[in-house]
């Protein structure tokens, strides 16, 4: 009898492997999804890198409307472009979403109808145009002065987009860093945030670190984060997104 359990066990487990062992003959990814996330101005949207603020939602493999279909997202590098060379071609819904700009589809938001229609196959390029909650601009780039410090100034305008209600401005950093990639905050150079209030916009900003620069003869990358808050009073204006940074463009310096 145990014999016979023996073998009973030996074919189940020899008919496990043969299946388990089958070849996977799916078509890999052979797409390259490419593009930029442009601002109202027409200007690449500067964001954290890496920030995955793409959507996708692919519809071409569901049986029927009713058919679960998962969210995949896309990462935008820090000049608001993006590119995937390994990709599964297809029909997806494509937006930006949860970024510090105003809601892209006006109609379905967040519904999984959200989003354009996009055929991707071989190289598909797609660009995003959104308003941000605020245009960070340079008035005075970042310079490094005698005593070795980092300055440099900047300015807010707040944007609106037709529909919605315009957030409040909540705080801004000065962003240093010795890599081009400058999402942290450097805090023992710039310890304190800025606290913003909405009746600052259009003013010129000065940043200053609070100690000098420790190590010199290298190059640093700066750029000024600032970012929204729910207007006091409206939590509808509690979009997805808010919270998330606008920036200025990345500027190198050197120390010498």
């Amino acid at each position: 009898m145990k014999k016979l359990n023996y073998y009973i066990a030996f074919i189940f487990g020899c008919l496990f492997l043969a299946t388990s062992c089958e070849i996977d003959n799916y078509d890999g990814p052979d797409a390259t999804i490419q593009g930029t996330i442009y601002d109202h101005l027409n200007q690449p949207l500067q964001v954290s890198h890496g920030a995955g603020i793409i959507r996708l939602r692919e519809i071409s493999w569901a049986v029927d409307s009713t058919s679960y279909v998962g969210r995949q997202t896309l990462n935008v590098q820090q000049d608001g472009t993006y590119r995937n060379t390994k990709w599964f071609s297809g029909e997806y819904l494509m937006m930006p979403y949860s970024g510090a700009f105003f809601p892209y589809d006006d109609e379905y938001q967040d519904s999984d109808d959200a989003g354009e229609l996009v055929k991707i196959s071989g190289t598909t390029t797609k660009d995003f145009h959104v308003t941000p909650y605020l245009t960070v601009e340079w008035v005075s780039k970042p310079v490094v002065t005698a005593d070795n410090y980092i300055e440099c100034s900047a300015r807010f305008t707040r944007n609106q987009k037709a529909g919605y209600e315009m957030p409040d401005v909540r705080e801004a950093w000065l962003l240093v860093s010795r890599t081009v990639n400058t999402n942290s905050r450097h805090l023992d150079l710039y310890p304190v945030k800025m606290d913003l209030t909405n009746d600052m916009e259009g003013q010129e900003l000065t940043f200053r670190t609070a100690i000098p620069l420790k190590y010199t003869g290298i190059d640093y990358w700066i750029r000024i984060s600032m970012n929204c808050q729910t207007a006091a009073g409206k939590p509808e204006t509690n979009y997805p997104g808010m919270g998330a940074d606008n920036f200025t463009t990345v500027e190198k310096i050197h120390a010498p």
